[in-house]
C-alpha cells in the first residue's frame, strides 16, 4: 500500500513539473516572436524611411513568422517658437500584427520623416 501511495505522489509531482516545463517552453516562444518583431519591425521601418514618399505607405507579409507589417505616411505640421510652419515633415508610422500563442497582437513605432518636395 505504501509503495502504491509514494508512486502516485511521484506521478503527480511529474506531472506538475511536466505542466511548468510545457508553460515555461511556451513564454520562451512568445518572447522569442516578440523579440523577432521588434527586429522586423525597426528593418521596415528604416526600409520605408528611405523610400520616396509616394511609396512610403506600403505592406508586407513574412509568411514564415506569420508577422504582417503595414506602414502609412500623414503629413506633420509643426510651429517653432517663432510661428514659422514647418513643411515637408511626415509622422510614418509602421505597424506588425501577429499571433502569439492564442492572442491577437499588434505593435507600432512611430517616427517623423523629412522628405523635401521633389521638383
Amino acid at each position: 500500500m505504501e509503495l502504491i501511495i509514494a508512486l502516485t505522489m511521484f506521478s503527480i509531482g511529474v506531472l506538475g513539473l511536466a505542466r511548468a516545463l510545457n508553460t515555461s517552453i511556451e513564454v520562451a516562444n512568445i518572447l522569442n516572436k516578440d523579440q523577432r518583431v521588434r527586429i522586423g519591425l525597426r528593418s521596415f521601418l528604416e526600409e520605408m524611411r528611405r523610400k520616396p514618399l509616394s511609396e512610403m505607405a506600403a505592406s508586407y507579409a513574412d509568411i514564415a513568422t506569420g508577422i504582417t507589417y503595414a506602414s502609412s505616411i500623414d503629413r506633420v505640421a509643426l510651429t517653432t517658437t517663432r510661428g514659422e510652419t514647418l513643411s515637408d515633415l511626415y509622422n510614418l508610422k509602421v505597424t506588425a500584427t501577429y499571433t502569439a500563442g492564442s492572442e491577437q497582437r499588434e505593435e507600432s513605432v512611430d517616427v517623423y520623416v523629412y522628405k523635401p518636395s521633389e521638383k
